[in-house]
């Protein structure tokens, strides 16, 4: 019962909760992943942070869909991206913050002929501003570098590079 009551009563009292939507381009690394898709590709995030003073703990996922053409063959192929992301976030100065942490990267690649999919674990570290506007309403930019690359039977996944992000967001 403790716990329940540590849970559902205590926590909201002791910290605040924000959910921040937002949308914004991916920068990709990988000289191979521009040429396929393009050298900047649109992405949205859905982000849960739950806060205390000037530490909080965050984590969300971005879905990235986008259409390439492959270098060689000139076939489509289509790219399906969600990050899934936790990490830790301080705050400093009021409206500034950095952060940092780790997550999975879910990829799937399909062309008319072959489909391939798997998964990257990565990390990744950023630094961002929130303005607010109202009571509970605020304005965030973020920009993150992602380390996110592995190497199976000798065929690189990288899809480590740089992302910002334009969001707005609730404060409860």
């Amino acid at each position: 019962m403790k716990k329940i009551f540590l849970i559902f009563v205590a926590i909201p009292l002791l910290a605040s909760v924000n959910i921040t939507i937002s949308a914004g381009g991916f920068f990709p690394k990988a000289d191979y992943f521009k040429d396929a898709y393009g050298s900047t590709i649109l992405n949205f995030a859905a982000e849960g942070e739950v806060s205390f003073g000037s530490l909080a703990l965050f984590t969300g996922l971005d879905f990235v869909k986008k259409e390439g053409e492959l270098t060689y063959s000139k076939e489509k192929v289509n790219l399906t991206l969600v990050p899934i992301l936790a990490g830790l976030r301080f705050y400093f100065m009021e409206y500034f913050f950095v952060d940092a942490g780790a997550g999975s990267w879910q990829y799937s690649e399909k062309t008319d002929f072959d489909k391939s999919s798997g998964s990257v674990t990565g990390y990744f570290a950023g630094l961002g501003t929130k303005y607010k506007f109202g009571d509970s309403t605020y304005f965030r930019f973020r920009i993150r570098y992602t380390h996110a690359k592995k190497t199976v039977e000798g065929l690189e996944s990288n899809l480590s590079g740089i992302q910002a992000e334009v969001g707005v967001g609730y404060s409860f």
